[in-house]
């Protein structure tokens, strides 16, 4: 019997039966390095690349129909847990840092998602602390960008050394998970490093 005020339904019951994921260890929810780098892949070139949109979760792999990524996408935005992509024309300085909270994830999210299967919900739990961490990372190369513009419209420092630190900032920013030598939350392993600071 369903729980009160819930409908019981045989596709969702046979979803969380029997989740379809090929290559996916039922009990690993985060996401394969394939995963990941399909989905940065995927953001780089949309739009506004921080903002999580309706395609991100078919992309990534986390449900298998368009429909389904739809409806998990409108789901977390409507509990708050994602930012809606903003319209366009809108100003660099208005995009929000980081698109995504996760402290809004609640004991409710199972219910908040009962479209697709519980195997499905941990996974789009890997994903959304691995694009949080992503926002992290894009924020610290957005300040060290800035540090170097600042250096180089300062003067008196080496131009060629900034304006080659700088082209190495924006060839980060577009390095897959799978590229980069620093370790990355819900990801495979990898090996951490620090960010310069230029003065």
């Amino acid at each position: 019997m369903a729980a009160r005020g819930k409908k019981f339904s045989f596709t969702r019951f046979m979803a969380n039966a029997f989740p379809v994921f090929a290559n996916d260890s039922r009990d690993d929810v985060d996401l394969s390095p394939t995963q990941a780098d399909n989905l940065v892949r995927y953001q780089l070139v949309s739009p506004f690349p921080m903002y999580l949109n309706e395609k991100s979760f078919f992309i990534a792999g986390i449900v298998d129909a368009g429909g389904l990524a739809t409806k998990t996408f409108k789901a977390l935005i409507k509990n708050g847990v994602i930012l809606p992509p903003p319209a366009e024309g809108t100003h660099p300085n208005q995009l929000a840092k980081c698109t995504v909270n996760t402290a809004a994830i609640t004991k409710d999210f199972s219910n908040q998602l009962a479209i697709i299967s519980v195997h499905a919900q941990r996974k789009v739990v890997g994903l959304l602390f691995f694009w949080e961490e992503e926002c992290m990372r894009w924020a610290l190369l957005d300040v060290e960008e800035n540090e170097i513009q600042q250096a180089l419209e300062g003067g008196g420092v080496d131009r060629e050394t900034l304006l080659m630190n700088l082209q190495a900032v924006q060839m980060r920013r577009k390095l897959l998970p799978s590229q980069r030598g620093e370790a990355t939350a819900n990801v495979g392993q990898g090996v951490g490093h620090e960010l310069p600071v230029y003065h």
